[in-house]
């Protein structure tokens, strides 16, 4: 399998979308062929494109959620189907560009998520998701997992049980040399880059020009 010249299955963590690494995604969206996010990374997406920033001091936070209401609970109107992810959001790009977005996320670990109990939607989508990208596992794919320490590598290693070929990659990127390149994902089927987001996909996507 040539890895530099396959489409990108890519998940993201909030930190891809804090450091404003996601950027490289939207100016090589041609390359990618599916995107996962965990739930940080969605609500960081929606909130940057929504309010033009993507933190919250945490104390700010525990005296009120109001300052996460507008994206919090613009991201649950997105999870029923009754609004589109917002214009200048990767989530958008891809929607527009048909490239299917998934959600995986650890209930209850995201602040949005408290603006609604509606926790089965999330089971829910969860479960689709996961029948989608098992199903993509059944040809060759190069999957790159940046940012989400706990998520992303134990929702690939679930999709990859009943695998039956041996034509893909699966590579994790992160700054910190901490639980990312201790995991299954990077030592049995890829690498571990250890360098920043940005870094990473100038060198990546740089091999598909």
């Amino acid at each position: 399998m040539e890895n530099a010249k396959m489409k990108k299955i890519i998940g993201i963590g909030g930190a891809v979308v804090k450091t404003g690494a996601h950027e490289h995604l939207k100016e090589n969206i041609d390359d990618i062929e599916m995107i996962i996010y965990n739930g940080g990374a969605l609500f960081h997406d929606f909130q940057l494109a929504l309010e033009g920033y993507t933190s919250v001091p945490i104390t700010e936070l525990n005296k009120s959620l109001k300052k996460i209401e507008y994206s919090g609970l613009y991201l649950w109107d997105w999870l029923r189907g009754e609004k589109p992810a917002p214009e200048g959001s990767l989530a958008r790009l891809c929607e527009d560009k048909n490239i299917p977005v998934l959600l995986f996320t650890a209930l209850p670990c995201d602040y949005w998520q408290l603006l609604s109990d509606d926790w089965g939607l999330i089971a829910n989508r969860s479960n689709k998701d996961f029948k989608l990208l098992k199903e993509r596992f059944q040809k060759p794919f190069h999957y790159i997992n940046m940012g989400s320490a706990v998520i992303h590598p134990e929702v690939f290693l679930k999709a990859m049980q009943g695998i039956k070929h041996n034509d893909f990659k699966a590579d994790v990127v992160d700054f910190l040399d901490m639980y990312r390149p201790r995991t299954r994902v990077s030592k049995e089927y890829g690498k571990y880059y250890q360098m920043t987001f940005n870094e990473f996909m100038e060198k990546e996507f740089e091999k598909l020009k």
